[in-house]
């Protein structure tokens, strides 16, 4: 006799009851599993890619929990794996464009649990989803030019953490990003508040005049990752005590517009 879709345990709550004997599994990847009960109903549903396999360890991601986050089934560990192995698929035109389907949105309407928190640049050669091969849900992307940390940016990652339970935080910078180069190059200031931006910015384009000038826009790019990465526990109090607490991680990385490649740092 079928059972009731009624009874199918929820997919997160599978992996919460395996993540106990989960310990030393192999690498993370996205495994497909049944659709949460609001889709079972579909036969033309394609089911939900799920957390990390084997490697959840959801007690870990419960240990500190913030006062209004939902449950996250994912860890910083594992979301960072997740991260790279999506971009090396896309290094490697292997895509599998996961989460992407109706049932993947119709399960969405419940809520969200991003594995990550991405500030990334606004730059239209920068499609974070694309780059990490993730699809609805899997990450909370917030973008300006030059992945600045302003304070609306910095808001919004709090909100992803502190509220959305995620474990990962990612600065995102790339090469030949216009905004760093603008810092870089100097000239007379921007108007507006695209001089103010720019202004965020310069004490990394400070920090590499001394090498030849070939070289000074990319290290600057490298620099205004770590001044943001620094920015990010220096201006907010929540962040700093997620990250002290072990609730979430903060790594900073490049975007590679040559290859493709997502340098973490």
């Amino acid at each position: 006799m079928a059972v009731p879709s009624r009874f199918i345990l929820p997919v997160a709550m599978l992996l919460l009851m395996a993540g106990a004997s989960s310990a030393g599994a192999q690498e993370p990847s996205y495994v497909r599993v049944s659709p949460p009960p609001a889709l079972a109903e579909d036969n033309h549903a394609t089911p939900a890619l799920a957390a990390p396999a084997g490697n959840v360890n959801a007690p870990q991601a419960a240990a500190h929990p913030a006062a209004h986050a939902v449950p996250n089934p994912y860890v910083a560990d594992s979301a960072l794996k997740l991260l790279k192995a999506g971009n090396q698929r896309f290094v490697d035109g292997q895509v599998i464009h996961p989460n992407q389907e109706k049932p993947r949105r119709d399960q969405l309407t419940a809520g969200q649990q991003p594995m990550a928190a991405i500030l990334a640049c606004s730059d239209s050669r920068v499609p974070v989803e694309l780059l990490f091969d993730v699809g609805f849900g899997d990450v909370f992307v917030i973008r300006d030019a030059g992945n600045v940390p302003g304070v609306d940016e910095i808001g919004s990652i709090e909100y992803a953490v502190e509220h959305l339970g995620a474990p990962l935080v990612v600065v995102l910078g790339h090469t030949k990003c216009g905004a760093v180069t603008g810092a870089v190059q100097g000239g007379p200031p921007e108007p507006g508040a695209l001089g103010e931006l720019l202004a965020k910015i310069k004490p990394a384009a400070l920090a590499v005049t001394t090498l030849p000038a070939d070289q000074q826009v990319p290290a600057a790019v490298h620099a205004n990752v770590e001044q943001g990465l620094k920015q990010l526990t220096a201006k907010s109090d929540v962040l700093a005590k997620a990250v002290k607490e072990g609730r979430t991680k903060i790594v900073g990385a490049v975007y590679q517009l040559e290859d493709g490649q997502v340098i973490f740092k």
